[in-house]
């Protein structure tokens, strides 16, 4: 998850100083003008209870802007709700978000509050909300329209006033046109649309970042902040990060632990700095370097795009690419991906 200060060079309008303040700084940090411009709306819906549709890439940091916008407005003392729509087991998709009353249907001893519910007053952001069954999805249109839904199990109606903010990595008027997605739905959604740019859009921003997780990080561990180096820097700009702020963070956590010499060197980013060919940025490789740096690159966009589609759940991701979960999950310790951030995008 992606912490951060305001971007350098910005000023703050009320509502950022605000969010700023309740949030304990969870901004983007980044000079690069997609940014700023994303921050400006931000501040200047947050006060609003317009529904919020953000799309981008996974691992661009649209749970933190959907959290920012929560902590700039005037229910940032209510609840912050976060359901991460695609790890929802197929059939309890209805429960998790509306609730359940007892005897609803078996294993269903007790009621159980909703996530709608347990939002009243705040804000619920659905992250992979594509990824609802059509039946919820119906509900889900029914309390924007209406501010009303009715736990599985029960004829009851119950009035919720949550603000709705939703992301997706999908292209949401593509799933409309291929029947799998209420048309309905994506207008009540996508009243203010925003779009976050992957990083290899905004290389500007990549030192920045990694500067603030490798601060983040030597904290954390009690180590001394290890030196910063010109090296270091060229393999990161020259990296496409396909699993963007995320990956880049998962690198920066594995620099400090494995940092020796009080120095970031390139030897810290193992897969970094090669091109999609498998051709060094900064210098040639011989035939097994780049033919081993082309593996590794496709393996790791590779577990990137298995715990995307399997919602972060390891075992699923590891059934889907047909390696046994043993040797999914030794992939994902090889090269510093965490399964679990998969969870909340």
């Amino acid at each position: 998850m992606l912490e951060a200060k305001v971007p350098i060079g910005h000023r703050r309008s009320v509502p950022e100083k605000r969010a700023a303040e309740r949030s304990g700084g969870r901004q983007f940090i980044g000079r690069d003008p997609k940014i700023v411009e994303v921050l400006a709306t931000a501040g200047l819906i947050a006060a609003t209870d317009a529904p919020v549709l953000i799309t981008g890439e996974s691992g661009v940091g649209k749970d933190v802007l959907a959290e920012w916008i929560h902590a700039a407005s005037d229910r940032e003392a209510a609840p912050f709700v976060a359901v991460n729509c695609g790890a929802i087991p197929k059939g309890l998709e209805e429960s998790e978000l509306f609730g359940h009353v007892a005897g609803a249907f078996t294993g269903a001893t007790r009621r159980k509050m909703g996530k709608f519910e347990t939002a009243h007053g705040g804000t619920i952001f659905l992250d992979e909300v594509g990824e609802l069954d059509a039946g919820v999805q119906v509900k889900l249109l029914r309390i924007l329209q209406t501010g009303e839904f009715s736990p599985v199990g029960s004829s009851e109606t119950r009035r919720c006033s949550a603000r709705v903010i939703a992301a997706t990595n999908r292209n949401l008027p593509e799933r409309v046109a291929q029947g799998r997605f209420r048309e309905d739905l994506y207008y009540r959604l996508d009243v203010i649309h925003m779009e976050l740019p992957p990083l290899r859009e905004r290389r500007g921003d990549v030192p920045l970042l990694a500067r603030h997780f490798i601060e983040r990080y030597a904290a954390f561990y009690r180590k001394p902040k290890p030196a910063w180096t010109e090296e270091f820097e060229r393999r990161l700009l020259a990296h496409d990060f396909p699993g963007n702020a995320r990956e880049l963070e998962n690198m920066m956590h594995r620099a400090v632990i494995l940092c020796r010499e009080g120095r970031l060197t390139p030897a810290l980013l193992p897969g970094a700095g090669r091109r999609r060919d498998g051709i060094d940025a900064s210098e040639a490789a011989s035939f097994h370097d780049a033919k081993q740096e082309v593996v590794e690159s496709f393996e790791r966009a590779y577990l990137h795009k298995a715990l995307r589609h399997s919602g972060g759940i390891v075992s699923r991701a590891a059934n889907l690419s047909g390696l046994s979960e043993r040797n999914f999950h030794e992939k994902l310790k090889k090269y510093g991906i965490d399964g679990q951030s998969f969870r909340a995008s």
